[in-house]
C-alpha cells in the first residue's frame, strides 16, 4: 500500500512538471482550456466548401499530401486495383518452395478459371468510368522546385519557338479506365496542356512509389538504412516495379522524341530513365536533376541495386544536384563503386564524359511577388499583421516525416525557451504541417 501511494504521488508530481522531448520519462502536457475564437482562420477551416485534401480548397488540414491514389475519395477518381505485393521473407520463400508443384499448378489453373472478387470489382469499375465525363483539376502532389524553375525560365526567355512538353502520370490509379478513355484523356492533355501521359499499371506504380521510392530510396538517401526487423524494405520485391515504371517513362519519351530535343529527367523516382533512353537514343541530349539529397558512398553502397542506379543516372550528359556536397558524394560514389575516373567536373566513361554540377533550385521570386498581390493573399497578410502585431515570426514548414528533423527542431526550440525564459510569454504556435511563431 505504501509503495502504491508513493507511486501515485510521484505520478502527480510528474504530471505537474513541464513537458519535454529530451530523454526521460514521457510527460504529457496539460490539456489547454477550450477557447472559442471566431476568427478568419476558423472560418476558413469550417467553410463547408472546403474539403480535406481538395486541391481547390484554400486551407488544407492534412499533415502531408495524401498518398498516391488517395484523392479518389473526393474527386471521384478510380480506385487502385493493386493488391498486396508478394512477400520476400526467407520463411515465406522456403514455404512456397516446399509445396507440391502439381498441387500448385492445379491451384493456379483453378484461379484462372474462377475470377476473384477483386477482378469482379475491377470489371464493374471499368464499366462505370467508361461512361463518365471528366475535367482537368490541379494536382495535389507535384515538384514545386521544378515548377518554379520552369516558370522562371519561361519568364526570362523571349524565344517564341521554345516549346516544352511535360511527361508524367495522371496521379491516380488508371487500371479502371478503358483504352478509349485513356486515349481521350491523353489527347486532351497533349493538345491543351502540352503534356504526354504515361499509364503504368496500378500494381507497378504502387510498388514503385509507395514501396521502393518511399521505403528504400528516400530513407537511404537521408542516411537511414532500412535494416531494422520491422522494415519492409527487402520483403516486397519492389525493385521490379520501380524498374517497370522507369521503363514506361523511357518508352513514352523515346516514342515522342524528335531530333534536337533536350530531355530533362527529374528526381529519385526516375533514376533509371537516362540510361534506358541512352540505349535507344545514343545521341540524345539528356539532363538529370536530383531534388533530394545524395548520400556518401558508404551509405549508398548499402543498396543492393547500387550499380543499376548509378549506371542509370550516368546515362545523362549532365547530372546536377542541389548542393556541392551532394555532387561530391556522387562523384566519389561512382569512383569507388564503378571504378571509373571521376574529376571535379564529372565522370569519364569509356565512350563519353558525363558532366556533374550543382545548381540549386529555389523559389520563383517573380511568381511569388505576383501571387502576393492577389486579394486572397492580401487578406491573409492583413489578418496575420493584426494578430501578431509587433512580433517577430519564425516559420518552419515540414512534412511529418522521420527524416525531416521535426523532433530536432522542437528540441532546439525547447532549449531556446529554457535558455531565454523571458521569451516564453511571447510565443504562438500555428500548426500547418509545422509552423512555429514567436516574438
Amino acid at each position: 500500500m505504501h509503495s502504491r501511494a508513493a507511486s501515485a504521488t510521484d505520478m502527480k508530481n510528474i504530471a505537474n512538471t513541464a513537458a519535454s522531448l529530451f530523454n526521460g520519462p514521457p510527460v504529457p502536457p496539460k490539456t489547454p482550456a477550450e477557447e472559442k475564437q471566431d476568427d478568419f482562420f476558423t472560418q476558413v477551416q469550417n467553410d463547408p466548401r472546403t474539403k480535406p485534401g481538395d486541391p481547390r480548397s484554400l486551407a488544407r488540414t492534412e499533415a502531408a499530401p495524401p498518398e498516391w491514389g488517395a484523392a479518389a475519395q473526393f474527386l471521384n477518381q478510380p480506385k487502385s486495383t493493386a493488391g498486396p505485393l508478394p512477400s520476400g521473407s526467407i520463411l515465406d520463400y522456403v514455404k512456397s518452395e516446399k509445396k507440391d508443384p502439381e498441387l500448385m499448378a492445379k491451384f493456379t489453373a483453378q484461379r484462372k478459371r474462377r475470377p476473384t472478387t477483386g477482378t469482379t470489382r475491377r470489371g464493374s469499375n471499368v464499366g462505370n468510368f467508361a461512361r463518365k465525363t471528366w475535367t482537368v483539376e490541379p494536382a495535389i502532389q507535384g515538384n514545386g522546385g521544378l515548377i518554379n524553375a520552369v516558370r522562371a525560365h519561361d519568364a526570362s526567355r523571349s524565344d517564341e519557338d521554345f516549346q516544352k512538353i511535360w511527361v508524367g502520370t495522371l496521379g491516380f490509379p488508371t487500371d479502371a479506365l478503358v483504352d478509349s478513355k485513356k486515349e481521350e484523356i491523353s489527347d486532351r492533355l497533349a493538345n491543351e496542356y502540352d503534356a504526354v501521359t504515361v499509364f503504368p499499371s496500378d500494381r507497378d506504380i504502387n510498388g514503385h512509389y509507395t514501396h521502393y521510392c518511399k521505403t528504400i530510396l528516400w530513407p537511404v538517401f537521408h542516411y537511414q538504412i532500412p535494416d531494422h526487423p520491422k522494415s519492409k524494405a527487402y520483403e516486397d520485391h519492389s525493385w521490379e516495379f520501380y524498374r517497370n515504371v522507369n521503363q514506361n517513362f523511357a518508352d513514352k519519351i523515346i516514342a515522342n522524341y524528335k531530333r534536337g530535343d533536350i530531355i530533362w529527367v527529374h528526381d529519385y523516382h526516375l533514376l533509371l530513365v537516362p540510361g534506358m533512353i541512352r540505349k535507344r537514343l545514343p545521341d540524345a541530349q539528356i539532363g538529370f536533376f536530383l531534388h533530394a539529397a545524395f548520400p556518401s558512398s558508404e551509405v549508398f553502397r548499402c543498396l543492393s541495386t547500387r550499380t543499376e542506379l548509378l549506371e542509370g543516372m550516368l546515362g545523362a550528359n549532365l547530372v546536377a544536384f542541389q548542393t556541392k556536397e551532394y555532387a561530391h558524394h556522387f562523384l566519389q560514389t561512382c569512383s569507388r563503386l564503378l571504378t571509373v575516373e571521376a574529376t571535379p567536373e564529372g565522370v569519364q566513361l569509356e565512350e563519353r564524359f558525363v558532366n556533374v554540377s550543382h545548381e540549386p533550385i529555389g523559389v520563383d521570386p517573380e511568381g511569388m511577388a505576383k501571387a502576393r498581390e492577389e486579394p486572397e493573399v492580401q487578406e491573409w497578410i492583413k489578418v496575420i499583421q493584426e494578430r501578431y502585431k509587433g512580433k517577430h515570426l519564425i516559420v518552419a514548414r515540414d512534412k511529418l516525416d522521420n527524416v525531416r528533423g521535426v523532433r530536432q527542431k522542437l528540441l532546439a526550440y525547447e532549449l531556446f525557451l529554457n535558455k531565454y525564459p523571458q521569451w516564453r510569454q511571447n510565443v504562438s504556435q500555428l500548426p500547418s504541417r509545422f509552423f512555429v511563431l514567436h516574438h
